[in-house]
Formats: C-alpha cells, sequence, structure tokens
C-alpha cells in the first residue's frame, strides 16, 4: 500500500529548492501582470482580482499536477517504472496518490498567492461562501487527480513532454472556467455550461465569489457524477497502459 506522506517526503527531496522559489515567484507575477495590465487600460484592479484570484489558484495547483505528471518520465527511463506494474489496483493507487502529491506541493504556491493579494489589497480573498467552497474544493482537486492520472500514461509516449505537459495546463483549466464565466459576456459563458470540465472547475470561482452561472447545488452534484466519471477513466486508462506495457515491454518512449 502506498503512503501519502512517504510520497510527498520523496517528492519533496527531488525538488531542487532554487528551482521550487522561482516557481513561486513567477507565479506571483502572473497575477501582478495581469491586474497591472487590468488597472492600465483603466479597469478597477481590486475588483478584478476579486473574480481572477481563485482562478489563478487554479492554475498553480493543475500546473503543479500536470508537471508532476509529466515527470513520471524520469522513472521510465532510470528503470523505476517497470518496478510499479505489479497490479492494475495497486499501479493506479500509486498514480494517484502521486497526483494528490503534487496538488499538496502547489500549497506554498497558493499560501504566496494569498500573502501577495493582501499585500496589494490589504485583506483576504474573497470567500463568499464557505461550505459550497469545501465542496467545490474536493471535487476540483479530485478531479484533477483523475485528469493527470490518465495525463501521466498519456505522456508516456513522448520522449520529452514538455509541449504536450505546456498545452494540457492551460488548457484544461480555460475550458474549466479559470476565468470566472460570470466576468464573461453572457453569450461566450453560455458556451462553457456545454464543458464538462466547467462543472469541476467552476465551482470553485463561483462559491468564492458568490456568483454562479446556474444552480449551485445542480451543479456541484453534475461535478460529482464528472468527477466519478473521471476517475473510471483513470482507472480503463492505467489498465490499459499496464496491458501494453506487459505485451511489448516498453512504455511508449523508449
Amino acid at each position: 500500500m502506498f503512503s501519502l506522506a512517504r510520497e510527498f517526503w520523496l517528492a519533496w527531496r527531488s525538488r531542487r529548492l532554487l528551482y521550487y522559489i522561482i516557481n513561486l515567484v513567477v507565479n506571483a507575477l502572473w497575477v501582478i501582470v495581469l491586474l497591472l495590465a487590468i488597472a492600465w487600460y483603466g479597469g478597477e484592479a481590486a475588483v478584478a482580482a476579486r473574480f481572477i484570484f481563485w482562478g489563478f489558484v487554479v492554475l498553480a495547483i493543475f500546473s503543479q499536477l500536470t508537471w508532476g505528471a509529466a515527470g513520471f518520465n524520469n522513472y521510465i527511463k532510470s528503470g523505476v517504472a517497470d518496478y510499479l506494474i505489479a497490479s492494475p489496483a495497486d499501479f493506479h493507487k500509486y498514480l494517484i496518490t502521486t497526483s494528490l502529491v503534487s496538488a499538496a506541493l502547489a500549497l506554498p504556491a497558493v499560501a504566496a498567492q494569498i500573502a501577495l493579494y493582501y499585500i496589494l489589497f490589504g485583506d483576504l480573498p474573497p470567500l463568499a461562501q464557505p461550505l459550497y467552497f469545501i465542496i467545490a474544493l474536493f471535487i476540483f482537486i479530485t478531479s484533477a487527480t483523475c485528469i493527470t492520472t490518465a495525463a501521466t500514461l498519456f505522456f508516456t509516449r513522448w520522449r520529452n513532454p514538455g509541449l504536450a505537459a505546456n498545452i494540457l495546463q492551460w488548457t484544461i483549466p480555460l475550458s474549466g472556467g479559470m476565468i470566472p464565466p460570470t466576468a464573461m459576456p453572457p453569450e461566450v459563458a453560455h458556451w462553457l455550461l456545454y464543458s464538462p470540465l466547467h462543472y469541476v472547475i467552476a465551482p470553485l470561482i463561483y462559491s468564492a465569489t458568490g456568483s454562479w452561472l446556474g444552480d449551485p447545488v445542480k451543479t456541484l452534484g453534475l461535478g460529482v457524477v464528472i468527477t466519478a466519471c473521471l476517475y473510471a477513466f483513470s482507472l480503463y486508462i492505467a489498465r490499459g497502459a499496464l496491458r501494453r506495457v506487459r505485451a511489448t515491454g516498453k512504455w511508449g518512449s523508449e
């Protein structure tokens, strides 16, 4: 059985401190640059920050998950991955565990963004509906973990998955409502309702700001259903990858 604490310690030990600090600074700079751009064009930075802050939190967490998934290729190159395929259930559990660890490693970046928000505006980021927010956060973390678990095995097909990881880390959050749909023109926001990812990402922003595009209970309910489907999909992908590796002896990127 894989220990979450053990995997967290191993992942933390493998991080280069300077690289990690640079990532924290870059994440904070993204927020500053966007707010300055809004202020430059005559927008109210404080109002904009209220809507976009949690979108950047989504991006920080999902980016960490994505690059953690891309890092599995290092295990393939070193031969460690070959020891992780004893059974489909344990292999899938390992991928889920390491994805959760990646989400936990994003906490310093989130804390840095909260500190930056407080420095700029003298207050903490908005949290209008705490109960809905907790449910939405659980849905987002679980679904993002399942998505990046499946992405881990997609990345194994590439010798260098950097480009694919860059595309994924932006495509998923943006198509799920990282930019708050309630701040978009209605004709644009309407199309997001057709994206399954909308129901697992946007509720985090909705519950924080208190402004929803649809009924909160129905939106969260659909989020739970979609998260369950994503879990089943990630398990299916893990089992399929194991069958392929056992049949060919290759992960795909060798």
